[in-house]
């Protein structure tokens, strides 16, 4: 993986610390007439949150660990939230409007969104059009970079993006050199050189873990910003964390996949506003977007599967399932329910990297809890994962904390698990029947056999015969 200011060219909410991580999922299809977004699969207008699912279920196995649900703020609005995720500042340091609208590349129709208002309808998905306090127009980044994903000809918001670096969608400036030369006055080329530094601060611990890198430039109440950082962020954490769907979030009660983002989920989702916020009193303006944002999170719903399924094989894999894999997964239609679960790296298996060595240290950890994000939220990493949501499942490969199992039907039966595979992510390349990747595409080589990347654990199918890891993996496809 590249440690470099260009790879990290318009993150937002980076791999691991993004938005609501722990959370899967996928929109409804627009039924707004008059956007002509064809590929892009989002209600502007989101129906209600659903109520959440109960925790009563099959009995936990003995060892797991129950996270417990705590209180969310319930008085956002859903629309409101979707116009802040596609419109509005939250990260308010960018590229100046002069020097981007001059460096970039033709907008495709496969990469507009609906719900875009202003120049935000002139630019790719991966960024927003905003003006800062001092009135200069800026395109800065925005969940999209990673929270956003193509499958089967549509683009998915809230389907985190596979390839564990931020989308480079077109409608975007990639080229530096023509970037500056758009930039007309002494003002933007410092707004451009301080976005540029800010971008190396972030990446100083690697582009998917930069939230210590960056707390450590911040006095934790007052959030002012210092060239000289107060802590060394970095962590032993080594291979790649996945980024899960939105839709999930509703369901989870600590959002990370090592228990962490307990308390309140705002603190946690506004979080990667430490990459730009100047003060409290703009906190508190990105917080009150948050809370709308958190609504319209809650309010998604996974995708269906959109190819034939065998009913009668499914309805034979809800009988395994339920017995094999609720306890910890939780049971979906009319009993719905979810335990909450972490289970210890020592049940589970999958690979220890993250739990022993989560992507914020000690002292990320303590200047957090000190913050203005902490004020009600808590991060307390856990030695464990929690067993997800498994709603819209089949949409969200590759599978583990790691993204080191390209298909479900792996997942399900380890003899099937590649040691290497190719990530290609190419949306073509989806294999219906195994609900995952093709491994025969053309992208850099996943290698199970480093460090942080193993593909091993979770072997609890082997306990299934085969045909009932068949009707397993057919069942999981209706979720």
């Amino acid at each position: 993986m590249k440690n470099s200011a260009e790879n990290a060219w318009y993150f937002l909410a980076p791999i691991g610390i993004s938005i609501a991580c722990g959370a899967s999922g996928s929109l409804p299809e627009t039924d707004d007439p008059s956007a002509s977004f064809p590929h892009f699969d989002a209600s502007i207008s989101p129906s209600p949150t659903s109520s959440s699912p109960s925790t009563e279920g099959p009995e936990a196995p003995a060892g797991a660990i129950p996270i417990p649900k705590e209180a969310q703020r319930t008085n956002g609005d859903p629309a409101r939230g979707y116009r802040a995720v596609v419109n509005e500042g939250y990260i308010s340091l960018g590229i100046p409007w002069s020097g981007f609208s001059f460096a970039m590349t033709p907008l495709k129709a496969r990469d507009s969104i609906p719900g875009r208002e202003g120049k935000n309808a002139l630019v790719g998905y991966a960024n927003n059009v905003m003006t800062n306090r001092q009135g200069m127009e800026l395109a800065v980044p925005n969940c999209l970079a990673c929270h956003a994903a193509r499958l089967n000809g549509k683009l998915f918001v809230g389907l985190g993006n596979p390839a564990h670096l931020p989308a480079i969608p077109s409608g975007l400036a990639t080229n530096q050199a023509l970037v500056t030369i758009g930039l007309r006055t002494p003002s933007e080329f410092a707004e451009y050189q301080e976005y540029t530094s800010r971008i190396l601060a972030a990446n100083s611990t690697g582009i998917l873990f930069p939230f210590g890198a960056l707390a450590a430039h911040r006095d934790p109440q007052t959030l002012a910003w210092s060239s000289i950082a107060r802590f060394d962020a970095h962590t032993n954490l080594q291979g790649w964390v996945d980024v899960p769907p939105w839709w999930r979030t509703k369901k989870k009660n600590g959002l990370y996949a090592n228990g962490m983002g307990r308390g309140d989920h705002v603190g946690h989702m506004m979080n990667m506003s430490v990459f730009s916020v100047q003060d409290v009193a703009e906190a508190e303006h990105i917080e009150t977007m948050f809370v709308d944002i958190a609504a319209y999170l809650r309010s998604i719903e996974p995708p269906k599967f959109p190819y034939d399924i065998n009913k009668e094989l499914a309805a034979q894999g809800e009988k395994a399932f339920i017995h094999t894999c609720a306890p910890c997964h939780g049971t979906y239609g009319s009993n719905e329910s979810y335990p909450n679960l972490l289970i210890p790296v020592e049940m589970v298996g999958t690979d220890p990297s993250l739990a022993e060595n989560p992507w914020p240290n000690a002292d990320a950890v303590a200047w957090f809890k000190s913050s203005y994000y902490g004020k009600r939220a808590r991060l307390e990493p856990a030695r464990g994962y929690v067993a997800p949501p498994l709603d819209g499942i089949w949409a969200t490969a590759p599978f583990f904390h790691n993204g080191s199992v390209p298909t479900l039907e792996a997942v399900i039966d380890p003899s099937k698990r590649p040691s290497s595979w190719s990530m290609s992510f190419d949306e073509t390349n989806f294999d219906p029947r195994a609900a995952g990747w093709s491994t025969a595409g053309g992208g850099p080589a996943y290698d199970t056999t480093q460090p942080g990347l193993s593909n091993q654990g979770h072997k609890f199918g082997e306990a299934l015969s085969s045909d009932e890891r068949l009707a397993v993996l057919e069942y999981l496809k209706t979720l």
